[in-house]
């Protein structure tokens, strides 16, 4: 790989070395060739000596390979970024793979791409899981950079407000990472507990499928892929072309609009104005008002239909 594209931040080298070498059997060799450096009086270049010596071990004791090996299976991201740096964090929960584009005037699309990894060092001291986790990292790069999936980095806004924004981006999510997982066992990269864990969190983020949940996750985890506005469709309204709904409106229970579980269900749902069933209903065509719904989705859209009538009244306003 070109050490044109791919660029590793110095921290990150020198930390994973002094992490794996802390009880290994080259550990005195490497503090006598660390001592060479410190005779070089000129501060740039003893600096210099320092990152060459971190990033000779960094390759010598195979830290590299992991991420290596991952990229080198994604020809097509390599063909379509101009770099990849590969950065130090502390966090666990920051540990990813970013894509950034930029908009300069007279680039072409490959060079305003560029690919940042964020690892912390010790987690470069588990080969076989830091390559399971890239190669589920750079599949969701690859996708947003390959025009067939059509990838937008925004998703529609939830008419419920940012409650709803953030529950659709979880459902997102969910699909997402099962295309991703689901590949990634065809392939032999996944433990075969993959599958399960996937679907468990499909369960979570769309619990008003109920006993449909697992045909509806076979559609995403064991097809070789779903384009961005497939997935996007089905995390607004995962119940189009569903069969009926169960009956949910119970104390504790989630609400089959949005999946969130609520103490305080819409009494008499069925009394809702025609017009608030009626929009519900464009919405979820395989919700009727004996399935319920929480108090919360109920004031919005009563909301959304007094906006709308308001908005009639106002001087100069028409019907279209």
């Amino acid at each position: 790989m070109s050490d044109d594209t791919l660029h590793y931040d110095p921290r990150l080298i020198e930390e994973a070395v002094f992490l794996c070498l802390r009880e290994h059997p080259k550990a005195g060799e490497f503090d006598r060739e660390r001592c060479r450096p410190y005779e070089i009086s000129d501060p740039e270049e003893r600096e210099r000596g320092f990152q060459d010596l971190h990033r000779a071990w960094f390759i010598r004791l195979g830290l590299a390979h992991p991420i290596e090996e991952a990229l080198g299976e994604q020809p097509i991201l390599l063909s379509r970024i101009k770099t990849c740096l590969v950065g130090r964090t502390a966090a666990k929960k920051l540990e990813g793979a970013e894509l950034f584009v930029g908009a300069e005037e007279g680039s072409s699309d490959r060079e305003q791409r560029n690919v940042r990894i964020l690892l912390r060092p010790e987690s470069l001291l588990d080969p076989a899981a830091l390559l399971s986790f890239l190669r589920h990292e750079l599949l969701h790069i690859t996708d947003m950079l390959d025009p067939d999936f059509g990838y937008e980095p925004v998703l529609p806004a939830a008419a419920g407000g940012p409650a709803h924004d953030r529950l659709l981006a979880e459902r997102y999510r969910a699909l997402w990472d099962a295309t991703i997982d689901g590949r990634m066992s065809r392939r032999g990269w996944a433990s075969e507990s993959v599958r399960a864990e996937r679907l468990k969190d499909f369960r979570r983020a769309f619990p008003m499928l109920g006993e449909d949940s697992a045909p509806k996750f076979s559609q995403f985890f064991d097809h070789e892929r779903s384009a961005h506005p497939e997935l996007v469709a089905f995390a607004c309204n995962p119940l189009a072309g569903a069969g009926d709904l169960p009956t949910t409106a119970s104390p504790g229970n989630r609400c089959p609009l949005c999946g969130f579980p609520t103490h305080s269900f819409a009494p008499e749902p069925d009394r809702l104005p025609p017009e608030v069933i009626a929009a519900i209903v464009t919405d979820f065509p395989n919700w009727r008002p004996a399935h319920g719904l929480c108090l919360q989705c109920a004031d919005l859209y009563r909301a959304r239909e007094t906006s709308i009538s308001a908005a009639l009244c106002l001087p100069g306003s028409r019907m279209i």
